[in-house]
């Protein structure tokens, strides 16, 4: 049995052979392949992969070829031969991969929990990436271009990461490790976790969930849920915003400050760790530091209680 795999376009490819094991738990037929795409020209600049049969992880290194191993796990060979993965390089330098599991009128219906097909790729460090997962895991690590990563209820790990980070899921717990660059994250139901993050922009929202940051070296950082507590330690750049708000959850905030502050919070027990005094409009207002370009920070929470401290 090979790894199926359709490529359009000139290039270069080496494809090891599959190894099947038909030794796997519960008698599943399971299958390992390699295969390595060197670029027709044009550097590869951009990587889109759509796994919705397992995992995808995607690591940067020096070389300028695509490397994709692939663990392909089916109840028996018949069905096995139908699981395939296609790669469709383009000559701008783009390149899809792709996972599907063929039917036909005579194959029997599999259950999507029997099959599967986890992806660990190794590309230039250059290269974009947008993936996209359903329950599986979806890991990018060692890129220095961003990318988009789309998962329904994995987890999503981003980590040693340069450049713009979109990142989007619905039930699976986000962690971003080193990233440098803007970031937007956004989840329905689950945790996003932050640490050491730098960059020009911040943005994280959860409707059902916890936002846990440290380490954040963000101008303009913008966090909100509307059931979770939102746990933030932070550096203040000059001039820099920081919004924080939750609709029941509790908010908190330790800001390393290097120059003026002032902050404003709302909430069912406000504490701005100094002196402050009750705006017209509801909201309590402290500042710390006095010059120019002092950082603006706003806190908020209608059913929790909100925190500021400022760390000299």
């Amino acid at each position: 049995m090979k790894l199926a795999i359709a490529v359009v376009g000139a290039l270069s490819a080496l494809c090891a052979p599959a190894l099947a094991q038909p030794a796997g738990k519960d008698g599943e037929v399971v299958e390992r392949a390699r295969v390595e795409v060197a670029p027709a020209g044009h550097p590869f600049t951009q990587i889109a992969v759509d796994n919705p049969l397992g995992d995808v992880r995607v690591e940067g290194y020096d070389g300028q070829t695509i490397r994709i191993e692939t663990h392909k796990h089916a109840p028996d060979e018949d069905t096995l031969d139908r699981l395939r993965v296609s790669l469709v390089p383009n000559p701008d330098g783009t390149v899809r991969i792709a996972t599907s599991a063929d039917q036909t009128r005579e194959s029997r219906p599999v259950p999507s929990s029997a099959v599967r097909i986890d992806l660990v790729i190794r590309a230039p460090r250059n290269a974009k990436v947008d993936a996209s997962v359903v329950s599986g895991k979806l890991e990018m690590e060692g890129m220095d271009a961003g990318g988009e990563l789309d998962a329904a209820s994995g987890p999503i790990s981003v980590k040693n990461v340069s450049g713009e980070v979109w990142t989007h899921s619905v039930s699976g717990a986000t962690s971003l490790v080193q990233v440098f660059g803007s970031v937007d994250a956004a989840t329905v139901s689950a945790d996003v976790d932050l640490d050491t993050i730098g960059g020009e922009r911040l943005v994280a929202s959860v409707h059902r969930g916890r936002i846990a940051g440290r380490r954040v070296r963000v101008r303009d950082v913008e966090l909100t849920t509307t059931e979770g507590k939102i746990l933030l330690e932070a550096e203040a750049a000059l001039h820099g915003r920081f919004v924080i708000s939750s609709l029941r959850g509790d908010v908190e905030l330790r800001l390393h400050r290097h120059g003026p502050i002032i902050v404003r919070g709302a909430g069912t027990k406000v504490d701005l760790g100094a002196p402050a005094h009750p705006l017209p409009d509801g909201w309590m207002m402290s500042s710390f530091g006095t010059g120019d370009q002092p950082a603006i920070v706003e806190m908020r929470s209608r059913y929790g209680m909100v925190q500021f401290v400022a760390i000299d």
